[in-house]
């Protein structure tokens, strides 16, 4: 018996979005951090580097924004 499918089972979709929602603001917290960095200025290709974290951003919050809220399961 797979207990991560068990788990998954008693997960209810309010509580899958939850989750994701959750997971998506600390990879958002994350990036962000890293492009204010001091470690990060120093970087060769710095510019490419807070370039690729501005699109990450920006993609994470268009995911993060399709999730809809909780209230509206029912």
């Amino acid at each position: 018996m797979d207990l991560k499918s068990d788990k998954a089972k008693e997960l209810t979709k309010n509580d899958i979005f939850r989750e994701l929602k959750k997971y998506l603001t600390e990879q958002l917290d994350l990036s962000r951090r890293k492009s204010v960095d001091e470690d990060s200025f120093s970087l060769p290709a710095w510019s490419e580097f807070q370039a690729y974290q501005l699109g990450f951003q920006k993609a994470l919050s268009k995911l993060y924004n399709l999730i809809p809220d909780q209230g509206e399961d029912k």
